[in-house]
C-alpha cells in the first residue's frame, strides 16, 4: 500500500469510528457511556501525521458525523438527511481551527476541547438558520444517568457537553503512551494526572447532580411541599401518520384525525372520572385540527370559518363527561392579517402554528358575533379563549423561506420543498398560559402559580427559548410536536433524552405530546412520571397517559439565573489567554522542535537548544 492510500485510510477510520461512536453513544444506542469519548477520533485527526491537510478532512468528518446522527431525517427527504449536514459540518471546521490554535499557544488542552465543544454545539445551533436541526448533541447521551441529569441544573446541558469534550481529550492522549522515546515517562506522568483530573470532574458533576435531583424531588414530596401538585393533565398520542396530515385539503382525513382526539380524550376523562380524579385539562399535539382558526379580525370577512370553529368549541365541549370540567390545549392554524394584510381569500393571509387554551364549558349555544367597532374588535375575543401560544422558532425552508423578503423568489423554492404553508413567527414575549394556583405552603405565605409556556415541536431543542419561558414565571413547558415526519426512528428516543434535559435544567415540567410518540410526562427533576406506553412500545402507538405537574415558581436553578454566559466568558478568556501568550511570544514558530507528541493535551519536555517549543503542526 502506498504512502498516500495509508494516509486516506487512516484518516478515513478514524472518521467512521467518531460516526460510530455517535450512533452507539445517542439514545436510543447501547452504550451512553461512549459519549465520554466520542470527539477523541476527531482530535487524533487534527494531527495525525502532522496534521496535514486537517482542514478539508475536519470538514468531513462533521460532514459524516451529521449524517449518522440526523439520519432520520431521511424519512422527510434523502436531500435534507444531505443538506443539514453539509451546513453544520462548517461548525467543526471552525472547532478544529479554534483547538489547533489554542493547542500551539500551548493553553491546557483538555480546558480548551471541553469549552470549544460547547461552542461548537452554541454554533450549530445558531446556524440552524441554513439547516433548521440543532443535533446530534452530546448531552443526550448523558439522560441514561439520572445523577448527570440533574447536573445539567448548574450549567446547562451544555455542562455536559464540557465534559465530555474534557474527557475525550484526555482520551486522545492515551495512544501516545505507546510510543517508546526518552520522553516517554513524563507522558505518562502528565496523563495519569489528566486522568485522575477528568475522573474527579466527572465524579464532582455527579455529585452535585445526585444533590440536585433529591433537593428538587424533596421540593416536590412531604408534608407541606414547596412545589405546587396540580390535578392530573391529559396528553393524547392518537398515532396519526403523516401521509394522512398532508392530506390536508380531504374533508374525510380531517375529520378522521379530529375524531380520533376526540375518543381518546372522551376515554381519558371517563377513566379520570370512573377514578374520582380531576382533570386540569387534556393536551393534543401540534396542529391536531386542520380547520382553520381565525383572529376575530377576519371574522366579518369569513364568517363560514369563524362559524366553524365555534362547532369545533362546542364538540369538545359535548366529550367531557357530564359533571366534569376540563379546559383544553389544541394545536391549531390560526390565520390572521399579520404582515401581508387582507386577502380575498382566507388561505392567503398570514398563518402561524399554534397552541389554543381553551374552556369548552364557556361556549355559548350561538356563535358569537365580533363588535362591529374597528377599535373594539382589536381587542376583543370570544368567550372561550383562554390564550394563544405561536411558535417563535422556525424550520427554515421547512416553515419558512430565509432571505425571502430580499429575494422574493426563495419563497417559491420553499413551497416546491415543503407542504407545510409558510408560517408567521410568533412574538419573543409572549406571556404563559395561568393553569392554576395553589394556596400557600404556609399561612401568609405567597400563592403559588403554576403556569405554562409552550414550546411547539423542535423549540425544545433551543435552551435560549426554554429559559425565556421560565423567566417569564412558566414553570411548566408544554411541547406539542408532530414528530410523525421522521418515522418510527432514533428520533423520539433523543427528543425524550432532550425533554428530560431540559426539565433538570430550569427544574420545570416537561410534557410532551408527540403525535406518534413520545408522549410522557417529565417532572423537575428529569424523571418521566408518565408515558404513553402499548406492548413495550412508546412510538406509532395509539393511547394517551395522564399525570399531575409540578410547578415551583420560587426555586430557580443557577443555569435559569446565569443561561450561558459562563460558556462565552470562558470562551473569551481563552482568547484572550491566547493572545498574550503569541504576543510575548511564547510560542513561535521558528523555535526549535521538540519529538512531536501524539497527543497535544500531554506536554513534552524541552530539549536543551529550545526553551519554547511549538505545537507540531505538520
Amino acid at each position: 500500500m502506498s504512502g498516500r492510500a495509508r494516509f486516506v485510510l487512516e484518516r478515513s477510520l478514524l472518521v467512521l469510528l467518531g460516526a460510530a461512536l455517535e450512533v452507539l453513544s445517542a439514545p436510543p444506542g447501547p452504550a451512553p457511556v461512549l459519549v465520554f469519548v466520542r470527539d477523541a477520533p476527531f482530535l487524533l485527526l487534527l494531527w495525525h501525521r502532522g496534521g496535514r491537510g486537517w482542514a478539508p478532512w475536519a470538514w468531513i468528518y462533521g460532514f459524516v458525523l451529521f449524517v449518522a446522527g440526523l439520519r432520520w431525517l431521511a424519512h422527510v427527504h434523502w436531500t435534507m438527511a444531505l443538506s443539514a449536514p453539509f451546513v453544520l459540518a462548517f461548525t467543526y471546521l471552525a472547532w478544529a481551527a479554534a483547538v489547533r490554535s489554542a493547542a500551539r499557544r500551548r493553553l491546557p488542552f483538555p480546558l480548551v476541547v471541553g469549552a470549544t465543544a460547547v461552542l461548537q454545539e452554541i454554533l450549530q445551533t445558531v446556524v440552524q438558520g441554513a439547516s433548521g436541526m440543532p443535533w446530534p448533541a452530546r448531552p443526550l447521551a448523558f439522560a441514561a444517568w439520572p445523577a448527570l441529569t440533574g447536573a445539567a441544573a448548574l450549567l446547562g446541558a451544555y455542562g455536559l457537553s464540557f465534559l465530555a469534550g474534557l474527557t475525550s481529550a484526555v482520551a486522545s492522549g492515551l495512544p501516545s503512551l505507546l510510543r517508546r522515546d526518552p520522553y516517554r515517562s513524563a507522558r505518562l506522568r502528565a496523563e495519569v494526572l489528566s486522568v485522575l483530573g477528568a475522573l474527579g470532574t466527572v465524579g464532582l458533576a455527579w455529585l452535585l447532580g445526585s444533590w440536585q435531583v433529591a433537593y428538587v424531588q424533596g421540593r416536590m414530596s412531604g408534608p407541606n411541599p414547596e412545589a405546587a401538585r396540580t390535578a392530573s393533565l391529559v396528553v393524547v398520542q392518537a398515532n396519526v401518520a403523516q401521509s394522512l396530515k398532508n392530506e390536508r385539503t380531504d374533508p374525510r382525513s380531517v375529520q378522521q384525525i379530529f375524531d380520533a382526539h376526540l375518543r381518546l380524550t372522551r376515554e381519558a376523562l371517563e377513566t379520570l372520572k370512573d377514578g374520582r380524579r380531576e382533570a386540569l385539562a387534556v393536551l393534543w399535539p401540534e396542529t391536531m385540527i386542520l380547520w382553520p382558526f381565525l383572529d376575530p379580525v377576519l371574522a366579518p370577512r369569513f364568517p363560514e370559518a369563524w362559524a366553524n370553529q365555534h362547532v369545533i368549541l362546542q364538540t369538545l365541549r359535548d366529550v367531557v363527561p357530564e359533571g366534569m370540567s376540563t379546559r383544553f390545549l389544541v394545536g391549531v392554524t390560526r390565520h390572521l392579517e399579520g404582515r401581508t394584510g387582507r386577502h380575498e381569500f382566507l388561505e392567503d393571509h398570514d398563518v402561524t402554528d399554534s397552541v389554543l387554551y381553551a374552556d369548552p364549558a364557556l361556549v355559548p349555544e350561538e356563535v358569537p358575533i365580533p363588535p362591529a367597532d374597528a377599535l373594539a374588535l382589536r381587542d376583543w375575543r370570544p368567550p372561550w379563549e383562554l390564550g394563544w401560544h405561536h411558535k417563535v422558532v422556525l424550520v427554515p425552508w421547512g416553515e419558512y423561506a430565509p432571505g425571502a423578503s430580499w429575494l422574493p423568489f426563495l419563497r417559491t423554492v420553499r413551497d416546491q420543498l415543503s407542504v407545510i404553508p409558510e408560517i408567521t413567527p410568533g412574538a419573543t414575549d409572549q406571556t404563559p398560559f395561568l393553569l392554576t394556583i395553589a394556596p400557600p405552603v404556609h399561612p401568609g405565605g405567597p400563592n403559588r402559580p403554576v403556569s405554562a409556556g409552550t414550546i411547539v415541536c423542535f423549540e425544545i431543542a433551543f435552551p435560549a427559548r426554554c429559559r425565556a419561558w421560565r423567566r417569564a414565571g412558566a414553570t411548566v413547558l408544554l411541547n406539542p410536536g408532530n414528530y410523525a415526519w421522521y418515522g418510527d426512528s432514533e428520533m423520539p428516543a433523543q427528543l425524550e433524552a432532550l425533554g428530560r434535559l431540559r426539565a433538570a435544567e430550569l427544574a420545570v415540567t416537561v410534557v410532551i405530546a408527540g403525535n406518534t410518540g413520545p408522549t410522557c410526562i417529565v417532572d423537575p427533576s428529569g424523571t418521566v412520571r408518565e408515558r404513553v406506553r402499548v406492548g413495550g412500545r412508546t412510538q406509532y402507538v395509539e393511547g394517551w397517559c395522564a399525570g399531575p405537574l409540578w410547578g415551583d415558581p420560587a426555586y430557580r436553578t443557577l443555569y435559569t439565573r446565569v443561561g450561558d454566559v459562563p460558556w462565552w466568558a470562558l470562551g473569551v478568556l481563552l482568547l484572550v489567554a491566547g493572545l498574550l501568550r503569541s504576543r510575548h511570544g511564547f510560542v513561535t514558530r521558528d523555535a526549535p522542535r521538540a519529538p512531536a507528541p501524539a497527543s497535544p493535551g500531554v506536554p513534552t519536555p524541552p530539549r536543551s537548544d529550545s526553551t519554547t517549543p511549538s505545537h507540531p503542526e505538520g
